[in-house]
């Protein structure tokens, strides 16, 4: 039970990362788009955190998969599937000469990947404060959150 808020904030740092490097990825297509930067230096900033958003996310997936977090992990796979999708296809990188035929669909891509993770940050900050709360108090005093009519997950 005392790993348990420890796990969860091994979580939070590792979503609020994922949400930095697409942030990051948004800022610099909305530059390339307004024209405060070049294509080929937009290209090579964005992939230059591709690959490491990818792995960051497969080990974020595997960790809630190891752990025994399944409603998490399966809501985890989908973007998973996508990543490596995309990453097989090799269609995971900008190409610089043909970056302003598909910035629109890359940032809604990046968009909606962004509202995916900030909807997992808030399960995980919730799931947090209770672990915390869970923790602080003794095993007689504990909250059965088996009778709260919350997900099972939490």
């Amino acid at each position: 039970m005392a790993w348990e808020p420890i796990l969860w904030l091994i979580f939070l740092v590792i979503n609020i990362s994922l949400i930095s490097l697409i942030i990051y990825q948004i800022v610099c297509l909305t530059d390339l788009e307004a024209d405060y930067m070049n294509p080929y230096e937009s290209s090579s900033r964005i992939n230059s955190v591709v690959l490491k958003e990818y792995i960051l996310h497969g080990v974020f997936c595997i960790l809630f998969l190891i752990t025994g977090h399944w409603f998490i992990f399966l809501l985890m796979l989908l973007p998973a599937y996508y990543n490596a999708r995309k990453f097989l296809n090799r269609q995971h990188l900008i190409d610089v000469t043909e970056v302003f035929r598909f910035i629109e669909s890359e940032k809604k891509n990046r968009i909606f990947k962004l509202g995916f993770y900030l909807v997992l940050f808030v399960l995980v900050l919730v799931s947090l404060v209770l672990s915390f709360i869970n923790a602080l108090v003794d095993e007689d005093d504990a909250i059965d959150f088996g009778s709260l009519p919350l997900p099972s997950f939490f």
